[in-house]
């Protein structure tokens, strides 16, 4: 049986799960010759493959043979520490970077999640009245998560307005939108800011992660190398922001196919993790993610040869039948729900409690506000790029 694996067409990006049931069905290790990598579909696969950093390596980085090494940047603008390092330097950053990402720091953030939720929500019943166009990707989805993890970073409000800009033009989904002189500005944009930042948290600490990030550094026992330090806060900006959006926008959307589920989730609030959990299972914001082979490797008689690329769907492990019940349902009430949309193994997300404390806070006022107003996807634009699913442009309209 010839698969066809058609990466970027519109009708793969509107909707892979088909494609991904195909080769879970078919060929769960596809090597796909039009784009000279492998495509691993199964729950197990998948899993095995995410635990086994020694023959899969994250140096490639995310979108896979794009890795930037220290040396080729001297100012650490294009190297991200940890997603693109393996053991043992990964544990070395991952240890560092725990210092200053605590469970308290983020549970402290809640009632600041609470009010710009609020707010937000606020803002788009007062453009509604004013009969003001409304998208729910630009007026909630993409403005809440930028302004939490500016809290978090410590990112003085002298640069806000330049925030919505870089989140955009730097991001892997929303990029594409932007020239490459524009992609270029924001990110020297971007490092020239935290580098300012950076010295101004060193003379001036405060309670947040740069100030906190800049002592570990400075600490001669810990030798956080300054490209390092910068590369911490890009990452953290990155990560922090698009995949959360990610979540919220194709969330929001499951709510308006299932009014059932509004009714549950407004008459007990105390579902909406579960409900956030099937989000993440069903409607994955991360597709996949690469990894580099390290040496050739036999595995369920397939040879995979080092140096290959190996794209590992996350997403299309999350509805794969031998892990999930009719996993193309979504479930409230499913229990176990051991999906792998934030990763698995030494690359598990270190902002998932973040992640989720921002899309919890949420949906306790979009429950109530979104049945309110109509998403219309089909006047909306998907993010074109396959490796995540989630939304540049969702209008909305009053119901």
């Amino acid at each position: 049986m010839k698969i066809e694996f058609p990466l970027m067409e519109p009708a793969y990006i509107a909707d892979p799960t088909p494609y991904w049931k195909i080769l879970r069905e078919n060929d769960p290790i596809y090597w796909s010759e039009k784009y000279n990598f492998w495509v691993v579909t199964k729950y197990e696969d998948v899993e095995a493959f995410v635990k086994d950093y020694k023959t899969f390596s994250s140096a490639s980085g995310p979108a896979g043979g794009l890795h930037q090494k220290e040396e080729d940047d001297a100012n650490g603008v294009g190297f991200l520490p940890m997603i693109q390092n393996d053991p043992p330097e990964h544990g070395r950053l991952r240890s560092l970077l725990s210092r200053s990402f605590t469970s308290r720091r983020i549970s402290d953030l809640a009632p600041s999640v609470h009010s710009l939720a609020k707010d937000l929500v606020s803002d788009l019943n007062a453009k509604a009245a004013a009969g003001e166009p409304l998208d729910f990707y630009h007026d909630f989805a993409s403005p809440l998560p930028v302004a939490v993890i500016a809290k978090l970073l410590g990112i003085p409000k002298d640069y806000y307005e330049k925030l919505a800009f870089w989140n955009e033009a730097m991001g892997i989904g929303t990029g594409g939108r932007y020239s490459e002189t524009q992609r270029s500005s924001a990110t020297s944009e971007l490092t020239q800011a935290l580098r300012e930042i950076i010295e101004l948290k060193r003379i001036k600490p405060e309670e947040d992660m740069i100030s906190s990030l800049v002592q570990i550094a400075d600490d001669d026992g810990v030798k956080l190398k300054p490209n390092e330090l910068l590369g911490f806060c890009k990452l953290l900006w990155i990560a922090g922001n698009e995949t959360t959006t990610n979540l919220l926008s194709n969330s929001a959307l499951l709510l308006q196919e299932r009014p059932d589920l509004v009714r549950e989730l407004i008459d007990d609030k105390s579902l909406i993790p579960a409900f956030i959990e099937e989000a993440l299972r069903h409607q994955s914001p991360v597709n996949g993610l690469f990894r580099r082979v390290t040496r050739d490797y036999e595995y369920k008689g397939k040879l995979l040869k080092e140096n290959d690329n190996v794209w590992l769907l996350f997403a299309s492990a999350n509805r794969d039948k031998e892990v999930f019940s009719n996993p193309d349902e979504f479930d409230l009430r499913r229990d176990p729900n051991d999906h792998l949309a934030l990763g698995k193994g030494i690359h598990f997300c270190m902002g998932h409690a973040l992640a989720r404390l921002e899309a919890e806070v949420a949906f306790e006022y979009l429950v109530e506000f979104l049945p309110k107003y109509k998403l219309l996807p089909e006047a909306g634009l998907r993010i074109p790029v396959p490796v995540l699913r989630g939304w540049l442009k969702l209008p909305m309209v009053p119901a």
